[in-house]
């Protein structure tokens, strides 16, 4: 008989230490064998010194030292591990990660924001039968993590927006625990608190969206779940009135009542009041009769891209369309020339496949240039001088989900070399790992001579083949009127081409034919 195909994944989170074991087989979405779960508040420490202590640090040793037992026994394949903020921000990080590493011989991975976001919808997109149908209208997804939420938008099947906020129940109950010992009412001084950034994410959200679903992901669910009387388990969704009746019971119950009557651990209900004021204000920005609250976890979202990677998984949703998509919005915040950037875009990806023998780059950097050329131009907004720069800067402030930090790095450096003379002596390109130094100088000169050819932002070259030839990189470009900037523009703009694939850019004009 074939032994059975396990994987595992740790989530380190800032309140919780989670262990999942999934059973892969080909073509299909992870079986969940074994869910391990511990409180452990390591966000505390992050989110009031900077620091994770001593103590917390080794109980989370411990924690992890009994999860590794686990996948000794099941003799787990493969297994990844990750932490979000507690560790990311934590100041003695590498010291931490450091002591893990000889305690239990775990790699534990740093995920960015970014990142955690993108394996939670993952799992939420991977595990919700009916998310594809949802996001065909306006849905909000607040996935509520203990350190911040991050808040993304779908319509017609696309990802519009997404916005991280400091919100996370267990930092809002560190930043205030002075002031809920000194407050008559804590409850309306926590919502103070939280409409502040709220009506400020008001401000950003894209308008004319009307939000018809929300789905709640991560947080403190599975005990609100509790509060209703229906168990944890298999309840998939709530309504707005039952949430407003668990804002009254969390105001008007003791918390020893709480958890002994709804079987709710202590250490989780002093996250429970603001977990429950955010929703309900993201309750009141919708339309939505009922909330979705799928029981999805990080955890499924790295089982999902273990099953996407080795058992030939497509979970369904395309999320580098939705990257794609987040990139073309974010472009048109900064009013962008879509026409010039299509055809950009366009034409650097038609330079990306006929010089993949010269570059062998894989179809993820495809990607990255895709995105650098939609955003290239977002810099005019700014400033029409050095533009270039502008955008460099654009790129590096916003977020975009499901990129890696190294991966927006590669795209603001593609975007900021698009234009003017390429700085690849400046201190802070060459801070980067030399692959990815190599990765931007070769993206940035294909997307420089794709820029190039529309200097006049006219679109005047309706069609363009590449060729090789000889010590020659050839365009045949057809044309129906004047090119003689982009030509001159070519002739500024190719010197990095030829720097970095020793091969001269040449025009050969075609007239179209009558």
């Amino acid at each position: 008989m074939a032994r059975k195909k396990l994987y595992a994944a740790i989530d380190v989170g800032s309140h919780e230490v989670q262990m999942k074991i999934a059973e892969l087989n080909r073509g299909e979405p992870p079986r969940m064998i074994e869910n391990l779960r511990r409180t452990l508040a390591i966000g505390a420490d992050t989110y009031t010194s900077g620091r994770i202590s001593q103590p917390l640090l080794a109980e989370c040793v411990e924690v992890l030292k009994g999860f590794t037992g686990q996948l000794k026994n099941y003799r787990i394949g493969a297994c990844r591990t990750v932490a979000t903020s507690a560790f990311r921000e934590a100041q003695n990080r590498t010291l931490a990660l450091d002591q893990i590493k000889r305690e239990c011989d775990l790699d534990i991975e740093v995920l960015s924001n970014s990142e955690e976001r993108y394996y939670t919808i993952m799992a939420a997109a991977g595990l919700m039968p009916d998310f594809a149908g949802l996001i065909q209208n306006g849905t909000l997804v607040v996935d509520m993590g203990a350190g911040s939420i991050q808040v993304t938008a779908f319509d017609k099947g696309s990802l519009i927006f997404s916005q991280n906020m400091l919100l996370g129940s267990l930092r809002i109950k560190e930043m205030l625990a002075d002031l809920e010992r000194r407050a008559a009412d804590f409850a309306g001084l926590l919502e103070e608190y939280i409409s502040g950034d709220l009506e400020d994410y008001r401000l950003l959200e894209p308008k004319g969206t009307i939000y018809k679903n929300l789905i709640i992901l991560g947080g403190e669910i599975n005990c609100l779940k509790r509060l209703t009387g229906r168990g944890a388990d298999g309840l998939k969704s709530i309504t707005g009135k039952q949430f407003s009746q668990i804002y009254r019971q969390l105001l008007a119950s003791a918390p020893l009542d709480l958890s002994l009557e709804n079987d709710i651990p202590p250490e989780h209900l002093p996250l429970l009041l603001p977990s429950v004021i955010i929703i309900r204000k993201f309750i009141g920005f919708t339309s939505a009769d009922m909330i979705h609250i799928p029981n999805v976890t990080l955890c499924d979202g790295l089982l999902l891209d273990f099953a996407r990677q080795k058992g030939d998984f497509s979970p369904g949703h395309d999320q580098d369309q939705d990257i794609i998509s987040a990139c073309r919005h974010l472009s048109g915040r900064f009013k962008t020339d879509r026409k010039h950037a299509e055809f950009v875009e366009n034409t650097a990806l038609l330079l990306f496949d006929e010089t993949r023998r010269l570059h062998r780059l894989n179809e993820r950097s495809r990607l990255l240039l895709q995105v650098s050329a939609i955003l290239h131009d977002t810099g005019k907004y700014v400033s029409m001088t050095k533009h270039h720069v502008r955008s460099y800067q654009i790129v590096s402030a916003n977020e975009i989900i499901g990129l890696s930090k190294a991966e927006q790095e590669i795209v603001a450096w593609t975007v900021r070399f698009h234009s003017g003379k390429p700085g690849l002596d400046d201190h802070n390109f060459t801070g980067l790992a030399e692959p990815d130094q190599l990765a931007v100088a070769q993206l940035a000169a294909l997307l420089r001579l794709a820029d190039a050819l529309d200097s006049g932002h006219r679109q005047k070259i309706t069609k363009i083949e590449a060729s090789l030839e000889r010590e020659e990189f050839v365009l045949s470009v057809t044309a129906g009127q004047d090119i003689m900037l982009e030509l001159w523009n070519l002739d500024k703009k190719e010197g990095l081409f030829t720097e970095v694939y020793g091969l001269k850019p040449r025009i050969r004009i075609r007239r179209p034919q009558l």
